[in-house]
């Protein structure tokens, strides 16, 4: 998230890079939960172990590199994981890049 997604694969799609991205999702901002807990230990920033200001809704990375043309799919389960990187690693071979979200909440 805060390598600003949009730009990156903006400028992937402009120079024809196909990369391929794995995101490990936890839809957890941990820098922001480490910086609240350091800071306010107690407290209703501290409550839920510090995820009051982090466990926030994750964008929905895989649609953000379609709109730069290139292939991306969420996985939700494990059991989808190794179809998933089969076919990103495909259309990065056809020249594309690729982005495959893996949702992985506890």
């Amino acid at each position: 998230m805060f390598a600003n997604p949009t730009a990156c694969h903006y400028v992937a799609q402009m120079q024809k890079l196909p990369l391929l991205t794995v995101i490990y999702n936890n839809a957890l901002y941990g820098a922001v939960r480490r910086a609240t807990l350091e800071m306010y230990d107690s407290g209703v920033a501290a409550e839920a172990d510090g995820r009051f200001m982090a466990d926030l809704p994750a964008p929905d990375f895989e649609k953000i590199v379609a709109a730069h043309d290139g292939y991306g799919e969420r996985v939700e389960a494990p059991a989808e994981l190794p179809a998933a990187l089969r076919r990103a690693v495909d259309a990065v071979r056809n020249g594309r890049q690729a982005l495959v979200n893996v949702v992985c909440r506890a």
